[in-house]
């Protein structure tokens, strides 16, 4: 804001809009006249009203000896200057004083800057300068391009999963097959082979059209197994599964995988005689993994009157039986078809949890 120049000597200029009446020295009105060109200078000391009378009598009147003085016409008009001057200086003087206020010494004014905390809040926070409000519109629109749309894929990657160790309650087993902390079978003979090879547990079948399993450690029943499998081999020569509501070898639960045929088949076996629990014999598994030989997640959750079985964290069937069947012990198994070569059938185990809780 300008601030106004202060009058010098207590003077200051006045402007006159209107004639002043002058009278004469016979005491008659004169003509009215503009003083001065109607500009004044008005100082705090009352004027002399003799001496105006006598100045404007004398220009009525006409004589050479009443006109105001060349000189003082210009020192007036240098003052007027002059104090024009100093308003026009001092105005241009507080602008840039405020301009100077708010600019950074490379004469860039700094930009407002805002303190944002990122969502992971572990590092420090970071500083981002805002922009000037007339660039957010242009500064914003590239956004809807950094937004990608979602898209519903079916994804049968089985789950990644950190190294869970082994560990073992009153309802939950925890296993990464590290070591046979919690004595898993570990046989062989002509038939099958069971044990531990770098960090998983296995299963080999060595006949045509058998087929072995081993029972879960636990003084418990699970009701959802969940674990990652992996073949070695020829995956028409075989196949692997859980058993459950295991009473003896002729009657039982069971939910079986075909990596060959990309299937499964969820049935009972009562009394050495088979009844699918499914539509038919084998149904096309939909998430299983294109490649044979790689890993799967399977889960199963087995109770006596439901089988739910999820590959790859997604759900593929459940069935519901009645009347409810008693329960059982639980086991991993690995069957063999007529193709099977002589180096068998090899199904590893790894990541197993086993739970009553679900």
């Amino acid at each position: 804001m300008r601030r106004p120049h202060p009058p010098a000597n207590d003077c200051s200029v006045r402007t006159q809009s209107q004639p002043v009446p002058v009278t004469g020295g016979d005491g008659n009105q004169a003509s009215p006249i503009s003083a001065l060109g109607s500009k004044h200078i008005v100082c705090a000391a009352p004027p002399d009203h003799a001496s105006i009378r006598a100045q404007s009598h004398a220009v009525v009147t006409g004589s050479g000896k009443g006109k105001i003085p060349t000189w003082l016409i210009v020192v007036l008009a240098l003052v007027v200057l002059c104090c024009c001057l100093t308003f026009v200086i001092g105005g241009i003087a507080l602008f840039q004083f405020t301009r100077e206020a708010n600019t950074s010494r490379d004469g860039i004014v700094p930009p407002i800057v805002e303190t944002f905390m990122p969502f992971n809040a572990t590092e420090d926070s970071f500083f981002s300068a805002t922009p000037p409000f007339e660039s957010l519109e242009t500064a914003l629109a590239p956004l809807a391009t950094l937004i990608p749309e979602a898209t519903l894929v079916i994804n049968p990657t089985s789950p990644v999963q950190p190294e869970i160790g082994q560990r073992l309650s009153e309802d939950t087993l925890i296993d990464d097959f590290s070591s046979n902390t919690f004595e898993w079978a570990e046989e062989a003979d002509d038939i099958s082979e069971h044990g531990f090879f770098n960090g998983r547990y296995f299963i080999r079948i060595l006949q045509p059209e058998y087929f072995a399993w081993s029972f879960i450690p636990t003084d418990f029943n699970p009701t959802v197994v969940r674990f990652n499998a992996q073949i070695e081999g020829n995956a028409s020569e075989g196949t692997y599964g859980v058993m459950c509501n295991f009473q003896d070898s002729s009657n039982y639960h069971y939910v079986e995988i075909d990596l060959d045929t990309r299937s499964y088949q969820i049935g009972k076996e009562e009394n050495d005689e088979f009844f699918p629990l499914t539509s038919s014999d084998w149904v096309d598994a939909l998430y299983l993994q294109e490649d044979p030989n790689a890993v799967n997640q399977i889960s199963v959750r087995c109770t006596t009157d439901t089988i739910r079985l999820e590959i790859n964290g997604n759900l593929e069937a459940e069935v519901n039986f009645i009347p409810a069947e008693p329960d059982g012990w639980v086991a991993l198994f690995v069957a063999s078809w007529d193709t099977l070569s002589p180096s068998g059938f090899t199904v590893y185990f790894d990541d197993l949890y086993a739970t009553i809780r679900e």
